[in-house]
């Protein structure tokens, strides 16, 4: 009797705390922090759906350095719901995107109704040479395509160009023997964007001995450079060039609008009946307060006599030209440079230029380079 009386009390606390608990379980939704989560039965109202017909690259072949251009797309909505559409920032400043509105104004969003559409508007410029590719991406609010991105790609080169191309504005003729009536050096200047480019000046920095024309540019070239026209331009050095090593300018006009002026180096070196060995004077770390001494050796083809006089220097050098040793041969000399003490110290980046009675080489030059060191 005792038990039953027991296991009826059980029962009457076990049923009492199941109550309890059910009814401690709020079957209201929870406030969330923030945050909002999709319903069980995934229902999200009508969606959009976003659709651009053909590419979304702009393929644009080639373009000049300095070109704006632009670009439309057409987005339409084909789903149910509103399309959104935002602008994600482009990766740099040369690409500017918007969408463009009945009186052609751009704008930053756009909301896009059911069976609408829009028109998104990009423009960009070329900043640097070589291979082009810059994007545009949209964020959108279609499940199904979340973003859309636009691009430009091409190759971008010079506005005018010049073929064979110079490395750093350079053309290098290497050497020119001054035994030399003329030394001619051609060059195509030519631009992919303005096929008629006419250079409508041309100047170099010592028009006594290097002079300059243009005429067509060869069919043939153009072929090989792969351009409509062009012209051909030639530089002619003339004999009388100083010997040494020489760094000239070359100006040329042209009428392209985004490059109205080129300016070339023309480097090299004159070789002639006078050498040295070496080719430059080289100063490694002179003492300032003691000074110090440096010398070449300069040869003269079939051992002639020749006489020299020091027409240009470092200041406060001393040069001399002494002949060589009691053993040579006539047309041997050395040519000895002293700086004295008490020079600044510093970097020295100079030439000394010699006058001859040479019939071939009116002129030496001789490079001078190094330094002048704090003995201490």
């Amino acid at each position: 009797m005792v038990r039953w009386i027991l296991l009826a009390v059980l029962v009457v606390v076990l049923t009492a705390t199941a109550t309890v608990v059910v009814q401690s379980v709020s079957l209201e939704p929870s406030i969330s922090s923030g945050l909002e989560f999709p319903s069980a039965s995934g229902n999200r109202g009508p969606l959009p759906k976003a659709v651009v017909d053909g590419d979304l690259t702009y393929k644009f072949g080639s373009k000049a350095l300095h070109t704006k251009f632009e670009r439309d797309w057409t987005i339409r909505n084909e789903g149910e719901g509103d399309l959104i559409l935002t602008l994600e920032a482009p990766p740099c400043s040369c690409t500017v995107a918007g969408f463009m509105d009945a009186k052609r104004q751009v704008k930053g969003s756009k909301t896009v109704p059911p069976k609408g559409e829009t028109v998104v508007h990009l423009t960009w410029e070329t900043l640097a040479n070589g291979h082009y590719h810059k994007p545009a991406t949209l964020i959108t609010n279609d499940p199904e395509r979340p973003k859309i991105t636009f691009a430009a790609e091409g190759e971008v080169s010079p506005a005018v160009m010049i073929y064979p191309p110079p490395e750093n504005q350079a053309i290098n003729v290497s050497e020119i023997s001054s035994d030399q009536e003329e030394y001619k050096v051609t060059f195509a200047v030519y631009s992919q964007d303005k096929p008629d480019l006419k250079i409508t000046e041309m100047t170099t920095s010592l028009p006594d001995y290097i002079t300059v024309d243009q005429k067509d540019l060869p069919e043939a070239v153009c072929k090989e450079i792969k351009t409509e026209a062009g012209r051909q331009v030639t530089v002619t050095f003339k004999r009388g060039m100083t010997l040494g090593t020489f760094l000239q300018e070359l100006v040329i006009k042209t009428d392209h609008p985004k490059e109205p002026e080129l300016r070339l180096t023309l480097t090299g070196k004159i070789v002639g009946p006078i050498s040295m060995v070496p080719a430059k004077l080289r100063l490694s770390g002179i003492p300032s307060q003691t000074g110090g001494q440096v010398e070449l050796i300069m040869l003269v083809q079939n051992h002639r006599e020749t006489k020299f006089e020091v027409r240009q220097k470092p200041e406060k050098f001393k040069v001399e030209i002494a002949p060589g040793d009691k053993a040579s041969k006539p047309g041997k000399y050395r040519l000895i440079v002293t700086v004295p003490p008490g020079m600044p110290t510093g970097t020295v980046n100079e030439e000394i230029i010699l006058e001859t009675d040479h019939p071939f080489a009116k002129e030496v030059k001789v490079p001078i380079y190094g330094f002048i060191r704090d003995a201490g």
